[in-house]
């Protein structure tokens, strides 16, 4: 007798797939809880209520994880859903809530509101922290390792990232990757600065920019060297050498080359060249060193035209003729590979283009217009007397500037009182840019709108000095008197643009704006376009905003057909009123 072996059911018919949680199931399970005070419960409905309208999403479709809230309210911005930036925080806070008390999904939140008294050891390491940026840096660190039972001495570079994925499940704080590295730099410093803690050195993520790019510390130091001597040469440090070049170099210019430079370099390595053997700028431009470098850039383009690509295959080709001086027939082949390269078109980015399309929602047009009366208001209103006050004001007059003047980045970081602004309380108030302050070699001057002029000497001798306890020299200055760098000048214009009118805008932006303003308003301008960006050249402005003057031309020839339409309309109808007033006429 045969015994049949037992059948087995599969894994796959025993497993029972539940579908994810959802925030409406939040919703159900919180109102289902007679512990939570009835008040309690309501807030949390009204705060999930306000999430559906303010996402554009019905609850039920909506995953209940921390990172899904975490996305959804990172893409939300206060201004432009026209509530309060205290409000949108607590509905972020209550949203959280909500999905730890409901249970559906196995959420804790993070034990912030219960510290408690710190070690000794976190005590002394706190008082000894003076300036802001560490204590807000550090507070989360120094309260988890507290909670842990981790003393400063013990921190490393595990620590910080548990304490990091403790946030990453618990947090609804955006750009987590920032806080990590923000988190590692200000460890590091404040361990420079108290060698007495004896503090462990932490890794610092590197910059998400320049990841993929390797160190330029990695290169030789034959490397740096050759590249330091070019500059040098380039930038006419020596107008008398028998070789000087005939056209000097701006340092703006030779900035972006070593940042191209150093892109290549990295590029090369990445296909496999050891860094060890890249002692100078020839051994980027041998012919095979070069195909390998367009190679790879082509592929992570995906074959699109790319301006980074087609500038830098260029660049390499200038420095293999004029710094390298290779032979005829090297220098030859590398033009042949760099034509190559797919010519990106000159003219806005698809990006660039649809932010400046955001400006003809009404809505949006009005809080940008509204944006500099009510900061100004604000900052006027403001009771502190500290650097935020001041940080504030600077950016309400930078946001203001480069509305009505959008000058380019750099100008903008450096503008001095009695040097490029010359303020007048009665007549009229002057920008002036001379001709080796501007990328274009073309000095610059504009008149300013009195109201702007009027917040600008406000802020020179009432605002500032309280906070400075002088007049600055310049308008965007640290508190020690110092000049802000162009990261920070952009990060003010950025932050306060985005809290006032509910968008990201970069300072560069304004100047697309400005050109679509005026396209708009007087097609065909582009003279004016040119002068009032600066652009040498008429043909690059009509160029570069060809995209806008398509858009006219397609409203144009729509207004042209409506009023045709419009004609022979009218013309059908007084053709049937002829024909009714006739038949009238014969009966």
């Amino acid at each position: 007798m045969l015994v049949q072996p037992m059948k087995q059911e599969s894994n796959a018919m025993n497993m029972i797939f539940s579908p994810a949680p959802k925030m409406n199931q939040v919703l159900n399970a919180v109102m289902s809880r007679s512990d939570i005070p009835l008040a309690k419960r309501q807030e949390y409905e009204a705060a999930l209520h306000n999430l559906e309208k303010w996402c554009g999403q019905n609850l039920k479709d909506i995953p209940a994880t921390v990172a899904d809230l975490r996305n959804i309210y990172s893409a939300l911005e206060p201004a432009a859903l026209g509530i309060r930036p205290k409000t949108f925080a607590n509905v972020k806070s209550l949203s959280l809530s909500a999905l730890a008390k409901s249970k559906v999904a196995s959420v804790t939140l993070a034990n912030q509101g219960k510290r408690g008294l710190k070690p000794p050891e976190w005590t002394e390491f706190w008082n000894r922290l003076r300036l802001p940026v560490h204590q807000n840096s550090l507070s989360r660190l120094m309260n988890w390792c507290s909670r842990a039972g981790i003393s400063p001495a013990e921190v490393n570079s595990k620590v910080i990232e548990r304490v990091m994925a403790d946030m990453a499940r618990t947090s609804l704080r955006p750009n987590q990757y920032q806080v990590q590295r923000t988190m590692a730099k200000m460890w590091n410093e404040v361990g420079d600065l108290f060698p007495d803690n004896r503090l462990q050195k932490v890794d610092v993520p590197v910059s998400r920019l320049r990841r993929s790019r390797v160190p330029p510390t990695s290169f030789p130091d034959s490397f740096g060297q050759d590249w330091n001597a070019f500059a040098a040469w380039a930038h006419g440090d020596d107008v008398f050498a028998d070789d000087a070049r005939p056209n000097p170099l701006k340092q703006t210019t030779l900035d972006s080359y070593s940042q191209r430079v150093h892109l290549a370099a990295s590029t090369l390595v990445q296909t496999g060249v050891d860094v060890a053997s890249i002692r100078s700028i020839a051994d980027l431009v041998t012919v095979d060193a070069f195909r390998r470098i367009l190679r790879k850039r082509h592929e992570v383009s995906n074959g699109r035209a790319s301006h980074e690509n087609f500038h830098l295959a260029w660049l390499l080709v200038r420095l293999a003729r004029d710094w390298v001086k290779v032979d005829d027939k090297t220098f030859v082949d590398l033009k042949s590979l760099a034509k190559r390269v797919p010519a990106p078109n000159l003219e806005m980015t698809r990006k660039n283009k649809l932010l400046v399309m955001r400006f003809d929602d009404p809505d949006l047009k009005k809080r940008f217009l509204t944006a500099p009366d009510r900061m100004w208001l604000d900052v006027r209103n403001s009771q502190r007397r500290n650097r935020w006050r001041l940080a504030e004001g600077q950016a309400a007059l930078g946001i203001e500037m480069l509305m009505f003047v959008p000058v380019r980045l750099k100008n903008l970081t450096a503008l001095a009182f009695d040097q490029h602004l010359f303020l007048r309380e009665e007549g009229t108030s002057t920008l002036m840019l001379s001709a080796d302050e501007t990328k274009t070699g073309e000095s610059l001057e504009f008149d300013l709108p009195q109201q702007l002029a009027a917040r600008m000497i406000e802020y020179r001798d009432v605002i500032a000095p309280a906070v400075l306890g002088h007049k600055p020299k310049h308008l965007f200055e640290n508190g020690d008197g110092s000049v802000k760098g162009f990261a920070t000048v952009r990060y003010l214009v950025e932050r306060y643009f985005k809290q006032y009118v509910g968008m990201h805008m970069n300072p560069h932006a304004f100047r697309h704006l400005a050109a679509k303003t005026i396209l708009d308003s007087s097609p065909g301008g582009h003279v004016v376009v040119q002068h009032l960006l600066g652009h040498k050249k008429l043909e690059t402005t009509a160029t570069f905003y060809a995209g806008l003057d398509t858009r006219r031309a397609g409203r144009h020839h729509n207004a042209l057909l409506a009023k045709a339409l419009n004609e022979s309309r009218v013309k059908r109808l007084d053709a049937n009123r002829s024909r009714r007033t006739a038949l009238e006429d014969v009966e």
